[in-house]
């Protein structure tokens, strides 16, 4: 995580979903495509980021990204990977 020098953080969200959905879930997250794929299901994964004025603040990340890709759970079966998120 990164600071943008005025007292906020730029914060890297790692989220990943269903690859069946992984075009519908780009365009809400404003992505230009997933950055990885594995696994069995597959999985997409996505790098989405966003500016706080705190560290470590996981509820607005949640919340944030509900409002984005719906509440869970729904079709796109979406998770964020908090071990390679920085936030």
């Amino acid at each position: 995580m990164e600071s943008n020098g005025f007292g906020s953080w730029r914060q890297k969200i790692i989220v990943h979903v269903d690859a069946r959905h992984s075009e519908e879930v780009a365009k809400k997250l404003c992505a230009s495509g997933a950055f990885k794929r594995q696994g069995k299901p597959e999985r997409a994964y996505f790098e989405w980021t966003r500016v706080s004025t705190s560290r470590g603040d996981d509820e607005d990340v949640v919340f944030e990204l509900s409002m984005l890709i719906g509440n869970l759970p729904n079709q796109y079966d979406w998770h964020i990977d908090w071990n390679a998120t920085e936030f």
